[in-house]
């Protein structure tokens, strides 16, 4: 089984009722498996068909491969 992977520089994420759109260079607070909250910049986004991925500097200066499903707010 084959499939698509289309890289995008921006995306609508459809949430509870609301759309965030979301483009690389913006700041975001997103949640880790730790319930840590952090806080960086979207470097790179990556969107297939079920989920999207984001590429993350956090202020931290750690780098972070997060769900759209974790991201708090922008």
């Amino acid at each position: 089984m084959f499939s698509w992977i289309r890289i995008v520089p921006g995306f609508i994420n459809p949430g509870e009722g609301e759309y965030m759109i979301y483009n690389i260079g913006d700041t975001v607070r997103f949640k880790l498996e730790s319930g840590e909250v952090e806080e960086g910049n979207i470097q790179f986004i990556e969107k297939s068909r079920y989920d999207e991925i984001f590429y993350i500097n956090s202020f931290s200066r750690w780098a972070y491969k997060i769900s759209g499903k974790k991201i708090i707010s922008q």
